[in-house]
Formats: structure tokens, C-alpha cells, sequence
């Protein structure tokens, strides 16, 4: 069985099970991250299996802490009132305080996992610019932020030693299939959301312009493994904001979006790593 995601781990490499469908397998010491890299335990973010919710692994030096949440473009609440997510945004939810986001079975087992849970991403009619999934990588609350407000304060956490992420994910039957996986930083984070950029210096909605990189859900109701690097050639700003360089030293998380704004969106990701 996986280890919950919120213990602490050695640094020492250890025997993980992963997927034999991405050429990993079942029980080899340190695995594949898709790319001929290996995949460590102190490099897992998150695998979703810990029973008080969805939380970034306390790994890492320093020891990365953060909890997985829902946002979309209701925001302020009562912007985009046809917004639905599941669960809700912490905005949404306001003035009740945000929700543990738990993980939980998805609709088919992922062969040679040891783990059962996986974090369900759901919303549609979000039609301003869409909706999304992220977490934190560095609250500085204890709690991972499950009992702060619906503004976090944005603390960097340096990825520097990583090269990128691997990851998995399963489409439901409906979903729309064009996603982006994205690591906003302080830089270009807005002074209101806890970031640097500040609006009246680079323009009026030119800030939140993040670093990432688009994929393609797969269909057939099969997992599939994604590796994303930082030296991908598609591994970039969008373009329509004010331009930052990628600093690694300034990620505040990670995040995944929809692409397809308006569109119904229902899948699964699981066992997120960084890679060396």
C-alpha cells in the first residue's frame, strides 16, 4: 500500500509499484518517470490516498506542505454564477470554510498501483475562462491551508533540483479532453492573490500568465502516464500577459486547467512525482 501522503519519508531510494502500462514495473526499486528517469519516494507530490484529504507529501528539502483545492472564474462569488464544480471553490463556499478536497476510488484501477485512491476533478459551465485544480507547494500554514482563507499567501518553493513532473490520468466518458498543466510563481501571481505582479504596473488582467505545458486526456476510459519538463519546447507562458523568465526558484504550485473554456470536464489524476 502507498504510504498516506502526509508522512514523512527517508531521502533513500526504496522500492515503489508502479504502472506496468508506462514500461514501469510492478516493484522495481525506483521506477520510471516515463522518460528513463527515476522516479523517488521523496519525490512523490501527491498520491491522494491520505484519509483527511488530498495534500501535497510532506517531502523534500525543505519538506514541501500544501493541500489540493478547487478554483474557477466565479470569482469574486456571483462573477460567473453558471459555474458548477465539484466540490466548490473556497470562494464559492465563502463565507463557509474551505472544504477538505478528498481523494477517492476511481472508476477503474490503474495496473500495478498498490494505491486505491486517486483525486476526482469535475465543473462545467465555467465560462468566463474556466476552472481548475491546484495545490500549494509551500503554505506556510501547518495545516496545509485547510484553515486559512480564501486568499493563501503565496511562499516560493524552488524546484531546482527537478527537471519537471510525471503524472497519470483518466478521462471520464463526457469530458472535454484539452487540459494545461501549470506552476505559477510569485512573479507574475497577482498582489491580490498572494503574488508580486502587481496590475496597475503591467496592465489591467495581464497578470496570472503562468508557465505550463497543454496534453490531451486519453480516451477509452484507459490511464495514461504524462512527463512534462521544464526544457519542453512547449513548456511556456500562454502570451497573453505581461512576460516573466521562468525562475524555478519562484514556483508557488502547481495547477491543472481546462483549455476548452465552457466545456464539461470529469477526470481522474494520480501519483504525481517530480523528476531528476
Amino acid at each position: 500500500m502507498k504510504p498516506l501522503a502526509v508522512s514523512f519519508r527517508s531521502a533513500s531510494p526504496a522500492c515503489v509499484f508502479l504502472a506496468a502500462g508506462s514500461g514501469i514495473l510492478g516493484g522495481a526499486c525506483g521506477g520510471s518517470g516515463g522518460d528513463g528517469s527515476e522516479l523517488r519516494p521523496e519525490n512523490l507530490i501527491s498520491d491522494f490516498e491520505g484519509s483527511a484529504g488530498a495534500t501535497v507529501t510532506m517531502d523534500g528539502n525543505p519538506p514541501r506542505n500544501g493541500r489540493w483545492f478547487a478554483y474557477n472564474d466565479d470569482n469574486p462569488k456571483g462573477t460567473d454564477p453558471s459555474c458548477a464544480q465539484t466540490p466548490p471553490s473556497d470562494t464559492q463556499r465563502a463565507p463557509d470554510p474551505p472544504a477538505a478536497y478528498l481523494g477517492s476510488p476511481p472508476p477503474s484501477g490503474r495496473p500495478g498501483t498498490k494505491g486505491s485512491q486517486a483525486l476526482h476533478a469535475q465543473w462545467s459551465g465555467c465560462s468566463a475562462w474556466g476552472a481548475g485544480i491546484g495545490a500549494d507547494l509551500n503554505d506556510p500554514t501547518a495545516d496545509g491551508g485547510t484553515g486559512g482563507g480564501t486568499v493563501r499567501t503565496k511562499t516560493a518553493y524552488d524546484v531546482t533540483p527537478f527537471r519537471g513532473v510525471t503524472f497519470w490520468a483518466l478521462s471520464g466518458a463526457s469530458s472535454a479532453a484539452s487540459l494545461r498543466l501549470k506552476f505559477p510563481m510569485t512573479d507574475e501571481a497577482k498582489v491580490s492573490e498572494g503574488g508580486n505582479c502587481d496590475e496597475t504596473m503591467v496592465g489591467a488582467g495581464k497578470c496570472s500568465d503562468d508557465f505550463g505545458e497543454p496534453f490531451t486526456l486519453p480516451a477509452g476510459g484507459s490511464w495514461k502516464q504524462f512527463t512534462i519538463k521544464w526544457s519542453d519546447p512547449t513548456f511556456n507562458q500562454v502570451g497573453w500577459g505581461a512576460h516573466f523568465p521562468w525562475n524555478p526558484t519562484h514556483v508557488t504550485s502547481i495547477q491543472i486547467e481546462s483549455v476548452d473554456v465552457g466545456s464539461h470536464y470529469d477526470f481522474w489524476v494520480d501519483d504525481i512525482y517530480f523528476i531528476n
